[in-house]
């Protein structure tokens, strides 16, 4: 071990000393500045799957997901997004860009494009973790990243809606970049990329916007979707 080596070491060790790390996951304790235990990144990774179709959304296009929301993959994008953590997003995006099988539903002539955030709320969080998502995942499949899309209305947060309220909730929240050439994209396909999708509201709306571009295909790629539950049924008395 070289002195730069010891020196960080020795950095590492005081830091966990005087501001002990935990995971953000598990609550297990870490080195000083990890915020996903091994163990917790070990599950996350194993959790991402190959892009499946997705057969229960409102979307009249397809809608492919990385993985199943009932896992440590919707604790890892809840912690991300109302903790906030930059550094777990970054350790998301890592994992989703080892997905080896993007590549065999992307294509490098896609367009991939983000699902917006209001100015307020980026503010506030201080990232899209959409955008970042589909920043990391372009630079892996050698796509191109497009911020075609803006949000001009700020909205309450679709987890906080019923699924009647969700496609009123983001009315006229969308719209497109004033500066585009509609003619440019009539050959290509455009990916929509978030981190969750549940009813496909969000994507639907999106999709719509984009149309009016006249792209060849619209699609959409999500790291997780959380399946639509169904009200139970009242089985009659026997």
């Amino acid at each position: 071990m070289n002195i730069r080596e010891m020196f960080l070491r020795l950095l590492k060790d005081l830091g966990s000393a005087f501001m002990p790390f935990a995971c953000h996951h598990c609550r297990a304790s870490t080195d000083f500045g990890l915020v996903l235990c091994p163990d917790c990144q070990k599950k996350l990774a194993t959790a991402l799957h190959a892009p499946r179709l997705v057969e229960d959304t409102r979307c009249d296009f397809s809608v492919y997901t990385l993985s199943n929301y009932n896992s440590i993959v919707s604790d890892v994008i809840r912690i991300v997004k109302y903790r906030p953590s930059p550094k777990l997003l970054k350790i998301l995006v890592t994992s989703c860009q080892q997905n080896g099988q993007l590549k065999n539903l992307l294509k490098p002539d896609d367009l991939l494009v983000a699902v917006p955030m209001h100015g307020a709320r980026l503010c506030e969080r201080g990232f899209n973790q959409a955008a970042e998502l589909a920043a990391g995942i372009a630079r892996t499949t050698g796509c191109q990243l497009q911020p075609l899309l803006k949000r001009v209305r700020a909205t309450r947060p679709q987890a906080d809606c019923n699924e009647e309220e969700r496609n009123e909730n983001l009315k006229g929240a969308f719209t497109l970049d004033s500066s585009l050439l509609a003619g440019s994209l009539k050959k290509r396909r455009i990916i929509l990329v978030d981190d969750v999708a549940t009813t496909g509201s969000t994507l639907q709306l999106c999709a719509n916007k984009l149309r009016e571009l006249k792209p060849a295909e619209i699609c959409a790629l999500v790291v997780s979707h959380s399946y639509r539950q169904k009200p139970p049924t009242d089985k009659p008395s026997e």
